[in-house]
């Protein structure tokens, strides 16, 4: 997928919605494509491509799902398709910067790390009493099976031949998975659903008030357990600890600091499934981050 076409398909898609040329389309990479926004006088969207097929699809019912579920603004899909073999969809501008350049300004970093948090907590406590979403309309009471459901896929993308993970990472995966039951069992309790990728690089403040402004790219939001979101945290500006101001609110099981990285390998693993981006570098680090966890609280596996 190369950015020209895709730069051509977003301006004559642009012209045939709005029967208008665009006054500028700014493409730009993405982790798992490219967004162009495109404006003119009197229409402005953000048109989205994506490496993965089928994803921009599953993202269509996710932000659906998700509108439905948190209080703050979630951008609206006006249009999905397919030109030259490139699928995307148009979807609604939404006003903001992204979190990831948030001031470091007290004020500025406590009315945001309060807001997000509060709407976080607030949507893993709406109640899914049918247990976690293996697939559309199918739950498992138990954390483990589902999770082994999630993510067997990932772990066969990871020992397969044709996979850029080296030697050693396959054996720690295969060790991982070795420890799932151990790891997951104090997460076998109220199901929540997640945005499952609520990094602050997906989430836009309001400049004026420093609240949260909208929430972005859910594609993998499900019914799954809230720590699917709270792992994500730290990813970004982890000198905030948004981590820890969630679990001052809402006191996770414990072991919680484990899971953060157990849950963050086979993230990134199915990162490396789904588009196949791989950085062993990072596998590396967080793997010395769990094993070191592990070896502190004296988990014996």
């Amino acid at each position: 997928m190369q950015e020209p076409p895709l730069n051509r398909i977003a301006v004559n898609a642009f012209r045939a919605l709005f029967s208008s040329c665009p006054d500028f389309c700014n493409l730009q990479p993405t982790f798992y494509g490219w967004v162009a926004f495109l404006a003119s006088e009197k229409r402005r969207v953000v048109i989205k491509f994506c490496r993965q097929p089928g994803r921009l699809s599953q993202e269509i019912h996710s932000v659906n799902r998700l509108r439905a579920m948190i209080d703050c603004k979630v951008p609206e899909v006006l249009f999905f398709g397919c030109e030259e073999g490139h699928e995307f969809i148009v979807m609604e501008w939404m006003d903001g910067v992204p979190a990831h350049e948030l001031p470091n300004d007290h004020h500025a970093l406590e009315v945001f790390s309060e807001h997000f948090t509060e709407l976080l907590i607030n949507m893993h406590n709406q109640p899914n009493d049918g247990g976690f979403e293996i697939a559309e309309n199918k739950y498992d009471s138990q954390i483990t099976p589902a999770f082994e459901i999630w993510m067997s896929p990932v772990l066969r993308f990871v020992l397969g031949s044709d996979s850029p993970f080296s030697a050693e990472l396959k054996n720690h995966f295969e060790k991982l998975w070795d420890e799932r039951q151990r790891v997951l069992a104090p997460m076998n309790e109220q199901p929540s659903f997640v945005h499952d990728d609520c990094h602050l690089a997906n989430v836009l403040f309001d400049a004026k008030t420093f609240k949260v402004a909208a929430i972005l790219d859910p594609a993998d939001a499900g019914i799954k357990h809230r720590e699917f979101d709270v792992f994500h945290l730290n990813d970004i500006r982890p000198e905030l600890d948004l981590i820890a101001r969630y679990v001052a609110k809402y006191p996770l099981a414990e072991g919680y600091e484990i899971r953060r990285w157990y849950l963050s390998l086979w993230d990134d693993a199915k990162h490396a499934s789904n588009i196949g981006w791989y950085d062993e570098q990072s596998f590396i680090y967080k793997l010395q981050k769990y094993h070191s966890l592990t070896k502190r609280q004296d988990w014996m596996f």
